[in-house]
């Protein structure tokens, strides 16, 4: 991969985006190396986390590249927005939890990554926005369907109408990410969590998000039906028998298998 770096921290799969001089802005090389990347952690059943950050100190990243994108017709514009959808619901529907690292500016494609991760850790120097309306269009990887589920219906319709960006304390007061820490403490704060999650049983964790994902988007009784079919099938595991006999011995678990 040219533009992705991919490294294994213990359980952890890292991925940085990796072009920065370009603020890196995401081409449609980029967006198929970064669905790559996170295949490659989707079929690593040692990985229980991953971590999506970018290299440089100026940008997450600035979106899409508008180099690319000014050559779009309707045919090749449908096409370069499937595979940034394809990249968005790989994270979205990631086996492991998705942790974002972010920094500089995440502009376009940059906030659709936060939205589809589990869990975002922003820099304080951090401006999240989709100034896509400036450039005569809306973003096409999947923004307008999950920004009104994070912040709801009229503040996405203020914040894409008008193409502002939000600082980090915005951010974190709206619910676009979850933990706001100094530049140099961003990957500390992202493997601190990582190291949490990965930490729990695997199985129950995947389950876990399994359940979340599936009552955005179904009704409410089909909603605890399918959280009862999740919660019912961790106790097949022998890593839920070893955390439950754990609690009741007072003791450390050991090593989750995954099974």
């Amino acid at each position: 991969m040219e533009f992705m770096l991919y490294e294994k921290k213990n359980r952890t799969a890292v991925i940085t985006i990796n072009r920065p001089r370009a603020l890196n802005a995401f081409n449609s090389q980029m967006l198929d190396e970064l669905t790559e990347a996170l295949e490659t952690a989707e079929n690593d059943h040692d990985v229980r986390c991953v971590i999506i950050t970018a290299a440089g100190e100026r940008a997450f990243t600035a979106g899409g590249d508008i180099k690319e994108e000014v050559k779009l017709n309707p045919e090749t514009a449908r096409a370069f927005s499937g595979r940034g959808k394809k990249c968005i619901l790989s994270i979205l529907n990631h086996r492991v939890p998705v942790i974002s690292a972010v920094r500089g500016y995440a502009l376009g494609g940059g906030m659709e990554i936060i939205l589809a991760s589990d869990i975002t850790v922003a820099a304080t120097d951090a401006k999240i926005g989709v100034p896509t309306i400036k450039l005569g269009g809306i973003p096409g990887w999947g923004c307008t369907v999950l920004l009104p589920r994070t912040v709801g219906a009229s503040r996405a319709k203020e914040l894409l109408y008008t193409g502002r960006s939000v600082d980090a304390e915005e951010a974190l007061r709206l619910g676009l990410v979850e933990y706001v820490v100094e530049p140099e403490k961003l990957m500390e704060k992202a493997m601190e969590l990582a190291d949490i999650i990965t930490d729990m049983a695997p199985f129950g964790v995947s389950c876990m998000k399994k359940s979340i994902n599936a009552a955005m988007e179904a009704g409410l009784s089909e909603s605890l039906e399918n959280e009862t079919g999740l919660f019912a099938d961790c106790f097949g595991t022998a890593d839920h028998l070893e955390a439950t006999t754990a609690f009741l011995e007072k003791r450390p678990h050991r090593e989750y298998t995954g099974k």
